[in-house]
């Protein structure tokens, strides 16, 4: 048994490392840029000039580890530089490769642009008491130029800034000459292209101090990253979520195991029975009943005053500080928790009660139970100390499933009751876009679906104790 445990935890690690992998890749293919996020208020572009923007927001990217490349190694065109991942701003870095897949000339339009970076400064730099139509216009013009991947537009975008420039004399002294510098950097790009850099492949080492790096051992750590929304460590939101989650599957999981487990067995012990029809009935109209209709229902009838029936609240719960203790959010949430454990009893108890049937009939049909009765063994002993065991393999092979998915939490049940658990964080994470937490319950889940085949594994070795590991049976 120990031998195939420490296998098993071998195979368990290439696993968790792909999909720390996966979560990793997803993570970096997340619409918009990771720093801006984190950093809104910091790099707002109305209020900061353009040299204070990049160095802020190279400072902040720095902060979080986003200045670095992002895997050891990175497979691109021999026309891509190997320091794209250091330019500022995730719409900068698109645009620039855009441009680049229509030239190839990286030199040039690593030129280009950083002329428009001076022409911007340049314009920035100038007084106040220089207030013109023109400067507006020039101002609005580079900008463009800023995110414009299309060349025939950039042509037209910098011929109405030399337009410009001519109509006004003040503009043309003080911005004439890095101007002439841009358009001379577009007229090198647009001659002279590369594009047969495009199509040669080029393998680039980037080394051990990279994004997944620091990340995977700040996973080992149990460092999660810091939450976009209100800065705290995600290990500390997801925790607070997930006792709420346990809470519930502390109560619901073994309840809907206890139920399930004595309704099959009596309704396989009695089977085709008036009992049996019944209850299989029952079960098959529970299971397709919707589970937001029944939740809905449950909450109607049994909070509404008007029946009398108010003794069940959705309120309560969100209204104790974060400090207190454990003691003090059950005392006041019991009353809220009754309804969501019932509604996370019934479907799985529906499931597992059928299965547990259909075991159990199996087992009870085989050689060794009528052996057992034929020795003169009292029915009760035949059903759960031989039938059972051999009929439980497929309750606990559900298990393996289910486990994951109530720890995840209920999405439906937690934001129907109002509870904060897993659910509601996935889901108000993901309508705020906070990626690291969105990525760290996903990490979470991927940990607990391993763990939990892992125990159904070693739950059948001890169930049934001809099961071995690491013996061939020989008949």
């Amino acid at each position: 048994m120990m031998r195939y445990f420490l296998k098993r935890i071998l195979i368990m690690a290439p696993t968790l490392l792909a999909a720390l992998v996966l979560i990793f890749g997803l993570s970096r293919l997340v619409p918009g840029d990771l720093v801006q996020e984190q950093f809104e208020e910091e790099l707002d572009e109305s209020r900061l000039g353009e040299e204070e923007l990049l160095i802020t927001y190279q400072r902040k990217a720095a902060r979080i580890g986003l200045d670095k490349p992002v895997f050891y190694l990175s497979i691109q065109p021999a026309a891509y530089p190997d320091t794209l991942y250091k330019i500022p701003f995730r719409s900068r870095r698109e645009m620039l490769i855009k441009l680049l897949r229509q030239n190839g000339n990286w030199p040039a339009l690593e030129s280009y642009f950083n002329n428009i970076g001076l022409l911007k400064r340049a314009l920035q730099a100038l007084p106040d008491s220089i207030q013109s139509a023109s400067r507006s216009s020039l101002g609005q013009l580079i900008g463009d130029l800023q995110y414009t991947t299309d060349f025939s537009v950039v042509r037209v975008l910098v011929k109405k800034s030399s337009g410009l420039l001519q109509k006004d004399a003040v503009l043309q002294k003080a911005l004439g000459g890095p101007h002439a510098q841009l358009k001379q950097s577009l007229n090198e790009l647009i001659a002279h292209p590369q594009k047969e850099k495009l199509f040669l492949p080029s393998v680039v080492w980037h080394g051990f101090d990279n994004q997944f790096q620091h990340t995977l051992l700040g996973y080992f750590k149990g460092d999660l990253g810091v939450s976009f929304q209100d800065g705290r460590p995600v290990s500390a939101k997801i925790g607070r979520a997930l006792g709420w989650t346990l809470l519930l599957s502390f109560f619901a999981l073994p309840i809907a195991y206890l139920i399930a487990i004595f309704l099959g067995v009596k309704m396989a012990v009695r089977k085709d029975s008036r009992f049996d029809k019944r209850a299989n009935a029952v079960l098959f109209g529970l299971y397709a009943l919707p589970s937001f209709w029944v939740l809905l229902v449950l909450l109607y009838v049994f909070s509404n005053p008007d029946w009398g029936m108010n003794f069940i609240s959705i309120t309560g719960m969100m209204d104790l500080d974060e400090n207190s203790t454990w003691s003090e959010w059950l005392s006041r949430s019991t009353r809220q928790l009754v309804l969501p454990i019932l509604c996370l009893i019934y479907p799985a108890m529906t499931v597992l009660a059928r299965q547990m049937r259909s075991s159990m009939i199996q087992a009870l049909n085989q050689d060794f139970v009528r052996t057992a009765r034929a020795k003169g063994l009292p029915e009760k002993a035949v059903i759960w100390k031989h039938a059972f065991p051999n009929a439980a393999f497929p309750l606990i092979t559900f298990l393996g499933s289910l486990l994951p998915d109530m720890v995840a939490g209920s999405i439906l049940v937690e934001n129907i009751f109002n509870i904060p658990g897993m659910g509601q964080l996935l889901i108000d994470s993901i309508g705020t876009q906070d990626w690291p937490v969105v990525f760290g319950i996903i990490l979470l889940g991927a940990l607990l679906s391993m763990v939990s085949l892992l125990l159904v594994d070693l739950a059948f070795a001890w169930l049934d104790p001809r099961v071995r590991f690491n013996q061939v049976v020989k008949a």
